[in-house]
């Protein structure tokens, strides 16, 4: 067979094939059926290859057709028919289907994929020049492009259906699924709202309890403010009370160190009064006076040193002991009894009560001493006291000491007896002197020493006695002389 060649100054003409196809129901029901809109990405604008989307639904591609001759017409004269060549036979160009809602059947997309229509004249000079296996391949042609429009039809059928279902459908399903869990988020957050109300209403009815409770604490604490208040006005009125309670019942405001150190004082004022009544080397002792008086005393007999043996430091030894006996025998002694007439029977009402109950008897005491100490006879009874004892001493100092007249100083250790003595009587325990025997073995820590008093002797003479209380709590050491 000969390719007929186109004639100079002649252009060649494509043919075209009108290839009609006819869709069977299924086809134009898929085709025509309404549109689907979904979340999900927009198809691309074009579909692809037919050759793709055959593969991708496993359908084994049609061989492709050799392409259709280009017929041109036969030149008068010329026994060579046109030469058909594949390049200039343009492929059917598969376009997506258009939807168009019109009154009439639309179009079917498997025509716009035919080749443009030939004229008549093209057609008839087609037809002469045409052999027979030029028309066995516009059959093949046909076949494949029939193939071609089939495989696109299923797939059009198939691209929108998932897992058996249409689009629609699956859209329909995916937006109640969507209501659903947009139904279930409103529950879930309706019930967190109901939750947090809740909390809310619990949180203020525990406020309110709290304030509630605070207002109360607060009330309880002015409450409270308010009784302490009254009670420190109490409290202040009781100590005032006490105050007075305890200073009513004593008479002094001395304790055991204060009346210790007055002790001392008085032992002191004793021991000048003789140094000073004695003068140098005791010039002014009366030694024959001296003598007598410690004769009469009835101290010389047991004395271990013999009258005629005696020295000036015993006579000045024993003056000391004189003094403080006086005081002991008029003040310590009978506290009472130089502003109280009735001393004998004091002491006996006291010892009465004492047995029957010792805390009545002691505060009834310290009553009678403050009564007694705060008497405006008091101090009128205590100058003649004082008066009459210190006469007495200053007598007997002008008659053994010559050229001395101590009287003042004397006055005022009576003094300090007489309100040293009440002050001991007025404590808890009274403190009373306590003598020491004579011929007791010289003790070192309970007693104290005089002037060329042997240290491991027997006490021979007691200057000044010991002072003590009913509880030994108070303890004075007494000064002594041995032999």
């Amino acid at each position: 067979m000969t390719t007929p060649q186109p004639q100079q100054g002649q252009k060649s003409i494509s043919p075209t094939v009108n290839v009609e196809v006819t869709l069977n129901n299924t086809e134009n029901t898929a085709f025509y059926s309404e549109p689907t809109f979904d979340s999900s990405p927009s198809m691309p604008a074009q579909l692809p290859s037919p050759s793709l989307e055959t593969n991708m639904l496993d359908i084994q591609p049609t061989p492709e057709a050799p392409a259709s001759p280009v017929l041109d017409k036969k030149t008068p004269g010329s026994s060579t028919p046109a030469e058909v060549t594949p390049a200039e036979v343009a492929p059917a160009k598969v376009t997506p289907p258009t939807l168009e809602l019109t009154a009439d059947i639309p179009t079917s997309p498997v025509a716009a994929l035919a080749a443009p229509v030939m004229d008549s004249s093209i057609e008839a000079s087609v037809e002469k020049v045409v052999d027979d296996s030029d028309i066995e391949m516009m059959d093949a042609k046909d076949e494949s492009s029939n193939a071609v429009s089939s495989s696109e039809a299923k797939l059009v059928d198939a691209t929108p259906k998932e897992n058996g279902v249409q689009p629609q459908e699956l859209d329909e399903k995916k937006q109640r699924n969507t209501i659903e869990e947009l139904k279930i988020l409103v529950a879930n957050l309706q019930i967190n709202l109901d939750e947090s109300l809740q909390e809310k209403q619990s949180v203020e009815h525990e406020l309110n309890r709290t304030r509630g409770a605070y207002y109360d604490l607060n009330r309880q604490y002015q409450e409270l403010q308010q009784k302490m208040a009254k009670k420190d006005r109490d409290y202040e009125v009781m100590s005032k009370n006490y105050l007075e309670h305890v200073r009513l019942i004593r008479a002094t405001d001395d304790d055991h160190s204060t009346i210790m150190d007055r002790l001392t004082q008085l032992k002191a004022s004793i021991e000048h009064l003789i140094r000073k009544a004695q003068g140098g080397r005791s010039v002014n002792l009366n030694k024959e006076a001296a003598v007598k008086h410690f004769k009469d005393s009835g101290l010389l007999e047991n004395f271990p040193v013999s009258e005629d043996k005696l020295e000036a430091y015993h006579l000045n030894l024993y003056m000391e002991s004189v003094v403080m006996s006086t005081l002991v025998d008029c003040f310590f002694s009978k506290p009472l009894s130089c502003i109280f007439d009735y001393n004998k029977g004091f002491k006996e009402i006291y010892e009465w009560m004492k047995e029957r109950n010792e805390k009545l008897a002691v505060r009834w005491r310290q009553q009678l001493c403050v009564m007694l100490t705060q008497s405006p006879a008091t101090k009128i009874r205590q100058e003649e006291e004082v008066t009459i004892v210190a006469g007495k001493l200053s007598e007997l100092m002008s008659n053994v000491y010559t050229n001395t007249n101590e009287l003042s100083k004397i006055k005022d250790i009576c003094n300090k007896a007489f309100e040293l003595s009440i002050a001991m009587t007025a404590l808890e325990s009274v403190i009373t002197p306590v003598t020491v025997e004579l011929g007791t073995d010289f003790d070192e820590e309970s007693m104290g020493t005089s002037l060329k008093s042997n240290p491991e002797g027997k006490v021979a003479l007691v200057i000044f006695p010991a002072f003590k209380d009913e509880v030994n709590a108070f303890d004075v050491r007494p000064k002594v002389w041995c032999y």
